[in-house]
């Protein structure tokens, strides 16, 4: 039978096996340590994410009745169902361990996580375009997004410009709209516009939003797609345990393609702040 033997260590001794414990929890290295004396470094880290969970739920509990609504109306947005506390602790420990300032403020227009969209100097052409196939007219597009014009441009070249291919007795036939957006600064807003022909069989179909010669940093949120058929794509950015978002590449007219190639400079999956 194996007998299980818990040591004693003299009082006198305690605070010198403490000491050497640390010592060995900072070096990173393996360690003995009796069961209940967990002072090693992987330890302190441990408390101090607990701890840092602890303080959550005080700070919901401290928030008003109008506070705690508008987080469960932001969750409604994010999520699609009404989990106020969820968004509001996913948000608050992204925070705490990024060293912003807690608690945030919910908003309606814009989730945790999204995509940036920059063109440092304006010296390059940005494009991220999306493919999709087989589609029925008309398309609806929208997204969330939000601007920063670092230098004015009398082209503000921020556009966005689709064309859709289908099949006619001669050959093939293709339509093609653009439009610009806005100049300067631009809060958290939506953009909204309907492409195509009603009924229409498109058998390859794309946007590109692009950024040309302009020096300005654009922060989307969400993209929405849908025909006549009812939504066929959506993208919100969030990922599983902040991972970084990685866009899945354009093949057989579908899916993405990034200008310059992804990843690079000019894009970056981040937390979204007001």
């Amino acid at each position: 039978m194996v007998r299980l033997i818990q040591p004693g260590i003299p009082a006198e001794y305690e605070e010198l096996w403490n000491k050497i414990v640390r010592w060995f929890g900072l070096k990173g290295v393996p360690t003995f340590a009796r069961l209940w004396s967990q002072n090693t470094r992987r330890m302190f880290a441990i408390r101090y994410t607990i701890s840092k969970f602890m303080s959550v739920g005080a700070a919901w509990r401290a928030l008003s009745f109008e506070q705690q609504q508008a987080w469960r109306d932001a969750a409604n947005v994010a999520w699609g169902y009404n989990r106020g506390y969820r968004l509001f602790t996913a948000d608050y420990i992204y925070r705490l361990f990024a060293g912003l300032p807690v608690p945030g403020d919910p908003s309606n227009y814009h989730q945790l996580f999204g995509l940036e969209m920059s063109n440092p100097d304006g010296l390059a052409d940005i494009q991220m375009r999306r493919d999709d196939k087989d589609l029925v007219g008309p398309i609806d597009i929208a997204f969330k997004y939000k601007k920063i014009e670092v230098t004015p441009s009398a082209l503000h070249c921020f556009k966005v410009a689709c064309t859709g291919w289908y099949l006619t007795q001669g050959g093939v036939g293709v339509d093609t709209d653009e439009w610009n957006l806005p100049a300067g600064n631009i809060d958290w807003t939506v953009f909204t516009q309907t492409f195509g022909v009603e009924d229409r069989q498109y058998f390859h179909w794309k946007i590109v939003i692009s950024i040309t010669n302009y020096d300005s940093k654009v922060y989307f949120n969400s993209l929405d797609l849908a025909d006549k058929n009812g939504n066929f794509f959506s993208e919100n950015w969030i990922t599983e345990r902040y991972e970084p978002w990685v866009p899945t590449r354009l093949y057989r007219k579908k899916d993405w393609l990034f200008t310059p190639e992804w990843p690079n400079n000019y894009f970056q999956h981040l937390y979204l702040q007001n």
